[in-house]
């Protein structure tokens, strides 16, 4: 008669049909985990709810796998770099500190995309100025003025819209050419 096996024989005898990892797989598994690391501190500095030292967050780790943690970290905050409303304005501004403050080699590209936001902030606010001048026009030619037209909301306008817009437009494919320099920077 046969011989009776436990569960665990049975298991192992499974696992060695299946075959082992190759070394291969084994790197890219672990490189696929680090990755993950990176994702998660960006997130967790992206969501402010604990202020990390982005630097020493990748100083506790050895070498190889903080440059992998490190491009994702990159990669990561680099895909929240975008042209929105103010506070997201100054949310970009925080995330090209934070990717200056990884690297040398980083600065460059950062401070590239540092100016491309200032340019941008520049014309958004020609653009608004030129928008409450004509509305405020309009209005003292309508004989409404005073208190009642101190502050003109011109972000509900259609116009602001379309003008907001259009800047997005022209400025957004200079942004994503220098968020790809960045991410692909050594």
């Amino acid at each position: 008669m046969g011989e009776l096996k436990s569960a665990w024989e049975i298991a192992q005898e499974k696992a060695n049909r299946l075959g082992k990892l190759s070394v291969e797989e084994k790197e890219q598994q672990e490189r696929q985990r680090y990755r993950q690391i990176g994702q998660v501190l960006a997130q967790k500095w992206l969501d402010g709810s604990q202020k990390l030292d982005m630097p020493a967050e990748l100083n506790k780790h050895e070498e190889k796998e903080r440059t992998i943690i490190k491009q994702a970290v990159i990669e990561h905050l680099a895909e929240a770099i975008e042209l929105t409303t103010t506070l997201g304005i100054n949310s970009v501004k925080r995330v090209i500190e934070v990717i200056s403050s990884l690297g040398p080699e980083l600065q460059p590209k950062a401070e590239e995309i540092g100016q491309l936001v200032q340019e941008y902030e520049g014309a958004e606010q020609k653009i608004r100025q030129e928008l409450e001048s004509n509305y405020r026009e309009t209005l003292h030619q309508l004989r409404i003025s005073g208190t009642a037209v101190d502050a003109i909301n011109i972000e509900v306008s259609h116009k602001w819209q379309v003008a907001r817009q259009g800047l997005v437009e022209d400025f957004t494919p200079r942004l994503d050419d220098l968020k790809q320099a960045l991410i692909s920077s050594p």
